[in-house]
Formats: structure tokens, sequence, C-alpha cells
């Protein structure tokens, strides 16, 4: 594989910290005249870590693959997270994902964290190297003086606040679910759903008001086609 640049993180919502981030990665490409990709993590930790067996995701595998080609990616790598990746020392872990796939500059946020137990930072990342790569670390994007976080908008979704997490996202707040029957809309258990209520929301470019209900969501059963998959994106509480 040629020299390349590469954004690294788990990036769930992939947004406006994410973006950030990705898009220096983006920016120093242009500059060095290199390609440049993102590397991400699946599932998530907890799941591998703690055993979480219902983990929900802002952005599923394919949701999040889809933002990252929009951004202009040339690649992506998925790492699988693993029992034996949480296990790697922090230089085996530079030595292998990123000296091993010959990446000459890593671009991360902040508070990005790696090796066992975690004990690789951005802050000793450059000693890891040994003059290999080199590297940029992003500071915290924050808004309201408060960081941009994926955790923020779980919270904020838990809370119904969607122009909030639109605002964070940079864009409509989106699952993909079917159609069932009734004007039930069948969505996966890995999507995090926002508070119970009823919301605005644009369905296949159409203005619609749906409710979201014991994990479903409810849409006007004059709208449903039974067996059809639909994305629905929030636009506000209502």
């Amino acid at each position: 594989m040629e020299p390349s640049v590469v954004a690294v993180g788990f990036f769930d919502g992939v947004h406006k910290g994410h973006q950030h981030v990705i898009l220096k990665a983006k920016e120093i490409a242009e500059q060095t005249g290199e390609k440049w990709g993102v590397m991400t993590f699946d599932p998530h930790p907890s799941v591998v870590l703690k055993g979480v067996s219902n983990a929900r995701y802002l952005t599923p595998l394919p949701v999040k693959e889809k933002l990252i080609e929009d951004l202009g990616a040339d690649y992506l790598f998925i790492v699988p997270f693993t029992k034996e990746l949480a296990s790697l020392s922090p230089k085996r872990f530079v030595d292998e994902f990123f000296a091993g796939l010959r990446i000459s500059h890593v671009v991360a946020g902040f508070d990005f964290s790696f090796g066992h137990k975690g004990k690789g930072s951005m802050e000793i990342i450059d000693e890891l190297a040994d003059n290999q790569f080199s590297t940029t670390t992003v500071k915290k994007v924050e808004e309201s003086a408060e960081k941009i976080s994926s955790t923020r908008i779980r919270h904020l979704l838990d809370a119904g606040e969607i122009s909030k997490v639109n605002e964070l996202l940079g864009r409509p707040y989106e699952v993909r679910g079917t159609h069932s029957v009734d004007g039930v809309i069948d969505i996966p258990s890995y999507y995090h759903l926002p508070l119970e209520g009823m919301y605005q929301a644009n369905a296949e470019e159409e203005t619609v008001t749906v409710t979201i209900r014991q994990n479903q969501i409810f849409l006007d059963e004059s709208l449903s086609k039974e067996g059809e998959e639909i994305n629905i994106a929030f636009l506000e509480k209502l």
C-alpha cells in the first residue's frame, strides 16, 4: 500500500467533531499529494469488553461507511474490534495498524486512546511512532461551551431534543426501517431512537408526522408500503 494519511476513531454519529478530525486528514493529504482515508472499528468496544448484547448506534456501520464516503475519503479501514485487538500493547498497535499499513500521517482527536486498557494516547503516540509516521492531534470541538460528543448526542436523543441533535450532527438524525402492518415501521434494535412522542420528519422526501412508541415508529397508514424499506429523518419534536 502506498503511503497515505489516515483519520482514526470510532466515529459513531460522524458528528461535527468527527467531521473536523476526518476533514483535517483530507486537508493534510491535499497538501502532501497523498491519498487519505479513515480507520474505524466495529463492533463497539462495549460489546467485546463488557458483553453488552444490545449496543445501540447513532450510525450503524453501513450508515457510517456512507457518511465517510460522502466526505471524500479514498478508502476506509474497518478494523474488527476483538479481545485480541484490545489486548495489544500501545506499541504493537501502532506498529501493526499504522506503521504496518504504511500510514504516513495519523490524525485523531485529543481523546483517542488505543492499546491494552486504552493506555495509548495522542500524548505518547509520537514516541511510539519512532519516526515511522507523523501525527496531528485535533483539539476539542465545542458547541455552547460543551464538547460535541456521541455521548452528548445520545443524551439529547433520550431527552427528545432533536433540533439540538441535528445541530451537532450537521444533518437530520436518520434511521432506516421496514414498513410493517397498520403504519408500523419496524426499526432494527441497534438504532438509538429518540424519546417517545410525536415528531415532524422527512420520509422519502415527504414531510410527515411520526410517533415513537415502545421502540417502534408509527406512520400514517395511507403512506404505508408493507415490506418496503424507508428512511426517516427527524426534524423536530411536536
